[in-house]
């Protein structure tokens, strides 16, 4: 008798459970980098999976913070290859300089990306008021926006974004296809300035 084992796409799928795990086997400012802003402002925009994690994500959080004056915090894999070890589930990452600029926020944007060839973006989290307003905001400016499924929806208890002080953020899911229209041959494009004005509006 074989027995197949059908892992579902969440955390099971990380190399490293936690932030403990991923230190003790990768180097940092080698394989990833750490950059933040820690400043006086209450809101948060993070990218947790920058960098070659999921590409696009980090650049989008920092503008988006240059624009609002916000705090912000990325997590960037920098290696040559294989970025996706460094992937760890929104609801398991316990990086602590992350945690305790997202602990002292009452309003938290989380940027990820996920794999699909339609432009949309997935806007979750537990705060639904912003959310509503981050809808709006890029549906406003152009933009496709829909709910995720429940693995990308930003929901649970324990996701990053909605630890903070206030016990709920907003996680947004970009899509590749969206994303890869905010680059032309290296640079950023007009697409993704207008995107990330319109997060701004919101926030």
């Amino acid at each position: 008798m074989i027995t197949i084992l059908i892992w579902p796409a969440t955390a099971q799928a990380d190399v490293y459970k936690n932030f403990k795990q991923l230190k003790a086997k990768q180097t940092q400012n080698v394989d990833y980098r750490i950059s933040y802003y820690n400043g006086p402002s209450s809101t948060a925009v993070i990218a947790i999976h920058g960098g070659q994690i999921e590409k696009g994500t980090s650049d989008m959080a920092k503008e988006v913070a240059k624009i609002t004056g916000s705090d912000w915090y990325t997590f960037e894999g920098i290696k040559t290859k294989n970025n996706g070890v460094l992937h760890i589930t929104s609801s398991h990452f316990d990086e602590p300089i992350c945690k305790s600029l997202v602990a002292k926020s009452n309003k938290t944007l989380s940027i990820h990306g996920f794999k699909s060839s339609t432009k949309i973006t997935y806007v979750g989290g537990r705060d639904k008021q912003l959310a509503a307003k981050v809808k709006a905001s890029l549906q406003k400016a152009g933009f496709k926006v829909g709910n995720g499924p429940a693995h990308l929806n930003g929901d649970g208890k324990y996701n990053i974004c909605n630890r903070n002080a206030i016990g709920k953020g907003v996680q947004l899911e970009i899509s590749t296809a969206q994303r890869n229209a905010f680059y032309k041959e290296g640079s950023k494009t007009k697409t993704f300035y207008e995107f990330a004005q319109a997060l701004a509006a919101a926030l």
